[in-house]
């Protein structure tokens, strides 16, 4: 009797493996980024959270350069927690919009194809109710949604 050797069987198994590993390549790669308004929401729920390390790595390069990340850190905890006394607060985000174009700061620079959203955030500070509206803007760079504020004035 004569035996049939693994070496047919073997190939079969490196080949549906590699085949596997392709496919799930092509997907993660084709997989939409996350949308402008769950990147808008995440960035909100760090900042109500106090953690701003977390948020600041949601802004675009242009926003990552206005703020270096200790800056921002500390900037953010010294007005918010240690000036207006605020150790939480609530966040309304608005509909999300369409811009065809979108001028960042005063030197011009534009961005294409960006959203944005109106988002309040209400504060019970020490000088009683308070209430900021900013206007959040979120661009794609590579194949992420960033966060972007205005600067064009």
């Amino acid at each position: 009797m004569r035996r049939k050797s693994p070496v047919p069987l073997m190939i079969g198994a490196v080949g549906a493996i590699i085949l596997l590993v392709a496919l799930f390549t092509f997907i993660g790669k084709t997989q939409e980024p996350d949308t402008p308004e769950e990147v808008i929401k995440e960035f909100y729920d760090f900042e109500k959270d106090g953690d701003f390390g977390n948020a600041w790595e949601l802004f675009h390069s242009e926003m990552k350069n206005k703020f270096p990340k200790s800056s921002y850190i500390q900037t953010k905890n010294h007005v918010f927690m240690g000036h207006m006394g605020v150790d939480e607060f609530d966040v309304e985000i608005g509909s999300i919009e369409k811009v065809k174009e979108f001028t960042f700061n005063d030197e011009g620079l534009q961005f294409k194809n960006v959203r944005k959203a109106e988002v309040n955030m209400y504060f019970d500070s020490q000088f009683g109710e308070l209430m900021i509206t900013q206007t959040c803007y979120v661009a794609i760079e590579e194949d992420d949604w960033r966060i972007l504020w205005n600067y064009n004035f």
